[in-house]
């Protein structure tokens, strides 16, 4: 069995202290980032779902068309393989 890979958790130990007292140096708190986060999560969820409210009905009318025609094509690949 294989070694666990202990330089890699190393370097990443260290990247986190940097980053967090770099962090800390711009008077960043942990809750700061934490409600940041939560909120950039939020906002780009919101703006795929009015996303998909705008861009849904032109998908559901395309479908119409677009499916039927597909089905055809395959049915009639499908039988003339057969």
């Amino acid at each position: 069995m294989a070694a666990a890979p202990r330089i890699p958790v190393l370097k990443l130990l260290i990247w986190c202290l940097i980053i967090g007292l770099l962090l800390a140096w711009f008077n960043a708190s942990p809750e700061g980032v934490y409600a940041w986060a939560g909120e950039t999560g939020k906002a780009a969820f919101n703006w795929l779902w009015n996303f998909g409210q705008r861009i849904g009905p032109y998908i559901l009318m395309g479908a119409m068309l677009v499916l039927p025609i597909w089905a055809v094509m395959f049915l009639w690949n499908w039988f003339k393989t057969r």
